[in-house]
């Protein structure tokens, strides 16, 4: 199986844990949207869900040699730098359940994976001409990730505008 196979494959992994995070631990559990506080958290959702419909249509149907098999590694490397914000927000603004605590270890574990995974790829194909091309990936990987861009897209322009919403609440005078 080609590296990239295997990228595609924890790339789905993710998005699945990715959805039972924001579903059952940030909507139904904390209800985050509803909370003053979480403001700045709901800001890194929506920039780490911005770099995840990048890295999901990315690499859906395109493959990315030489140095910009480095650039999208570099976008995965900043979508972590996020997340590891995102983990001191989130200690500083709530108490987390040991159910989101461990999801988010099995993130943490799975994103070192189809991280390695990618770079593998990159590194033994160094010799090919740097560029994008399009991809001739199965469907059953390339459109299921397609689908998972284009929600953590629209979960982007969610997580931001309910941001926005408690940043200006917060921002008004007490009654």
């Amino acid at each position: 199986m080609e590296p990239i196979t295997v990228v595609l494959c924890l790339l789905l992994v993710h998005a699945a844990l990715g959805a039972f995070d924001t579903f059952v631990n940030h909507e139904w559990q904390a209800r985050l949207p509803r909370r003053p506080e979480a403001a700045t958290e709901l800001a890194l959702h929506s920039l780490r869900s911005a770099h995840f419909a990048v890295i999901f249509a990315g690499l859906a149907w395109l493959e990315w040699r030489g140095g910009w098999g480095w650039a999208m590694l570099a976008v995965m490397g900043l979508e972590y730098v996020v997340t590891m914000v995102d983990s001191v927000v989130e200690d500083r603004t709530r108490r987390l359940s040991g159910i989101e605590r461990v999801n988010h270890m099995l993130l943490a574990i799975n994103t070192g994976f189809y991280m390695a995974f990618f770079a593998w790829q990159v590194a033994t194909r160094w010799q090919e001409p740097a560029g994008v091309t399009l991809a001739h990936h199965t469907p059953w990987l390339s459109l299921p990730l397609t689908a998972c861009a284009a929600a953590v897209a629209v979960w982007t322009v969610r997580d931001a505008l309910a941001s926005r919403r408690l940043s200006m609440q917060a921002a008004l005078p007490a009654r």
